[in-house]
Parts: C-alpha cells; structure tokens; sequence
C-alpha cells in the first residue's frame, strides 16, 4: 500500500471487490456439482438442499457473530401446542441473546444443516432459497414467507415483558440459485413474487446467476413503489424485467423490479446487515465494500447493457477482426 498520498477517497471499483465474488461463486460451484449429480436420479432434489445449506455457510461466515445463521422453527408462546411449528430454510437470529429450545438433526449433519427452535423475539431475519427462479418457485417462496404472518400481525412496544411477535425491524426475502434461459419470458414469476409485498418486512430478494455472457452478474429483486398502474413493457428477465403493479392503497401501488449487475452480490449482502441494525434505506448504498464491476475495472464510469448479448457477443469479435487487421499490417 502506497503512503505517498494520506488524503484516501472513495474509490470505485475498490479493493477486494473481486475476491469478494468468491463467495458467490463457490456457493454455485458446489450447487452445480449438486445438479450434475442429481441428474442421475429419479427425483431431482439434492441441488436445492445444497443450495440452502451453502447459503446458510456463506452468511454465516459473513455476518457479524452476533447474528447466528440456521435452519428451523420460530416459536411463540401465543402459538398454541396443537399447531405445527413450521420450518424455514435461512433464519437469522440474535446468538448471543437467545436460548435454543430444542436442535433436530442428526450427528452426521453440519452445523448449518441442524434445525434449531428460536424464539419468536430473537429473529431478525428469514429467508427463502429456491434453486430456479420461475413462476413454481416464487410462488411456493411466497407462501412459505406466508406462513410468518401469524407472528408478524402486530409489533409490540420495547418494554412488553412477553413477546408473542417478530421484532419491528424483522425482514424477510426470497434467494434464487440461477435464472435459466428457459424461463426468461417467464413474466408471472415476477407477478407471484409481488404477492409477498403485503408481508411485513418484505424486501424483495436476490438471484444469484443468469445465463447471461457476463458470468459474474447476478440478479436483484428490488420492491418498488409507484403513484401510478403503470403496465409492464418487458422483453427478458435476463435483461431488465418488472412485475405488474400491485395497488395498496389509493394511488399507491407496489412492484418487483429485475435487473442484473456486478455490484448486486455485494449490494445484497450488506443490505442484510442494514436491514438487521435497522438502518436500511432501499435508496442509498448500505456499503461500498465489494463494489465494483469489470466495466468499471476497465476505466469506463458506465456499466453498459444489452438486450441481446448475441449482438453484443458478434460486435467484439468484428471489433477485435478489425484491430487485430490493423496491428497486422
């Protein structure tokens, strides 16, 4: 590290933002062997379950250590002994504070493969992972997040002795292992996805992976909010893609936005730490650490996008035909 300027600025990209893409990609090396492998069965299921479970690792290794990352059940004492307790693929909760009411799983299973019971007040976060992003999945992600709205019904003062109901600054989402070129015209699973906006902290979610030509891109679900029914002008997922507005209240309309870049990773995991010190602002960076892009890396200030990267693909090769003419004459 040069010392001959002690004056540090922001520096877009900056340090590490590349090395901090490996979690991702680990992350989806391991779900692809998990895939390749369960192509050999009857039933395809084993790369979903990878998928989970190398989620939870990776946000357990990057969260701070207060925050305790599982799989599990939510339990309240206003659920009454004749219900199920339901179980959830990502539950964030406070480690440090909260008593673990009993542990399923078996000696053989990892860490962040045990299920855990957490109570209700000590979880912060739930998220689920799917492993493609399609109408199917978006909507069995909404109704798993639907099963939350008994305990996220009221937000209780600070000084209840008992608590029944999920923190105030609770939030839930959606994670997605990859969005296949099958489904990119697949609109409704954008549409399904928006149900989830009447859940209390919904905040959208994430995909890790297009089948783009730019393999380090990932995808944000980010929740949008409109004065107006404003009607879907959509060509790919792959792209740039919303879902139809869904109204809740005068004027007032809510919407799932996709797009892809770079920068989501990062942008996705240190909105989680916003969203769990309750300083998350859905219009402002949580975090500049990790961000960047190879565009950027190259000294362009614009993160450039095409519909149809086929186009795109055919204008370097001409482009490098006619230099590589040049150098050659």
């Amino acid at each position: 590290m040069e010392d001959h300027n002690p004056n540090l600025k922001m520096q877009i990209p900056n340090l590490g933002w590349q090395q901090f893409l490996t979690g991702r990609n680990e992350m989806l090396k391991a779900y692809d062997i998990a895939r390749e492998h369960s192509r050999k069965r009857q039933v395809q299921s084993g790369h979903g379950l990878v998928a989970e479970a190398e989620f939870r690792k990776w946000l357990s290794n990057f969260l701070p250590k207060r925050y305790g990352v599982t799989s599990g059940f939510i339990i309240s004492q206003g659920i009454p002994n004749t219900e199920y307790p339901v179980h959830f693929d990502v539950i964030i909760y406070d480690q440090l504070e909260s008593p673990v009411l009993w542990v399923e799983g078996s000696s053989d299973l990892s860490r962040q493969g045990r299920s855990l019971a957490i109570p209700v007040e000590y979880v912060y976060g739930v998220i689920e992972v799917k492993s493609a992003f399609n109408r199917k999945s978006s909507k069995k992600a909404v109704n798993q997040l639907a099963k939350l709205k008994p305990l996220m019904s009221r937000v209780e003062p600070d000084n209840q002795p008992v608590k029944l109901y999920l923190p105030k600054n609770f939030f839930c989402a959606a994670v997605f292992f990859e969005l296949r070129k099958q489904d990119e015209m697949d609109f409704v699973a954008l549409d399904e996805l928006v149900e989830a906006t009447k859940l209390r902290g919904f905040n959208g979610g994430y995909i890790l992976r297009g089948e783009t030509l730019e393999n380090l891109e990932s995808g944000k679900l980010t929740l949008i909010e409109e004065k107006e029914n404003t009607v879907p002008d959509n060509k790919s997922m792959l792209f740039w893609a919303t879902s139809k507005p869904k109204q809740f209240g005068d004027n007032k309309f809510k919407k799932i936005m996709l797009h892809f870049s770079e920068t989501h990773f990062s942008e996705f995991a240190f909105d989680i730490i916003a969203m769990l010190k309750g300083s998350y602002n859905p219009y402002i960076l949580s975090s500049l650490y990790g961000f960047g892009t190879t565009q950027f890396e190259n000294g362009s200030s614009m993160d450039i996008k095409y519909f149809n990267p086929e186009d795109h693909k055919k204008f370097n090769e001409q482009n490098d035909k006619f230099f590589n003419n040049l150098n050659s004459e």
